[in-house]
């Protein structure tokens, strides 16, 4: 099955790929409002990755449920890529590591970056709104260790609200994960 992006979802797509060839950084955050297709433009950029031998994924977030939407439109959306495709989720009562593209919880692999092997080269964060700056939470001890295991990992976040009331702009300050 092959879908058909909007406008906007190619070019946030577009504009990630640029900002990576003229080396500005290896962390984008990507904004869309709410409604906008977030999950397709994350599936978009797991079709992507994967077009590369041997690249492997990882897409994170806080809760189940967008774990599963997300694993469920992608397997939807790119049937080819289903068989690649393994989650590892506490609330979802699977713990898969040893596929291509893995969907899981931060609260079930904040510890785990040392054990995947190899570790992600592409690191996609949904509700990227949901990381606090300060490094010393599980996100931020994930990302520390994962970059660690992989210098080269690019990490791209995806929100509808790129401020925080107690931090300002998702990729300003010190601390941001975003660049």
């Amino acid at each position: 099955m092959t879908f058909q992006l909007r406008d906007y979802q190619q070019a946030s797509i577009d504009e990630t790929y640029r900002y990576w060839a003229d080396k500005t950084g290896d962390h984008p955050l990507i904004v869309a409002p709410t409604g906008a297709g977030k999950s397709l433009i994350i599936a978009q950029l797991i079709r992507d990755a994967m077009s590369f031998q041997g690249t492997r994924v990882l897409l994170l977030t806080h809760v189940k449920e967008l774990i599963q939407q997300n694993a469920e439109k992608l397997m939807t959306l790119a049937p080819e890529c289903a068989a690649d495709v393994g989650i590892y989720s506490a609330g979802l009562k699977q713990r898969r590591l040893d596929k291509q593209i893995t969907f899981a919880g931060i609260q079930s692999v904040w510890q785990m970056a040392f054990k995947m092997i190899p570790p992600p080269d592409l690191v996609l964060i949904d509700e990227a709104h949901m990381l606090p700056k300060n490094t010393e939470t599980r996100y931020g001890q994930f990302i520390n260790d994962l970059t660690i295991c992989n210098p080269a990992v690019k990490i791209v976040g995806l929100t509808a609200t790129p401020y925080r009331l107690d931090s300002g702009m998702l990729h300003e300050g010190e601390g941001a994960i975003f660049d």
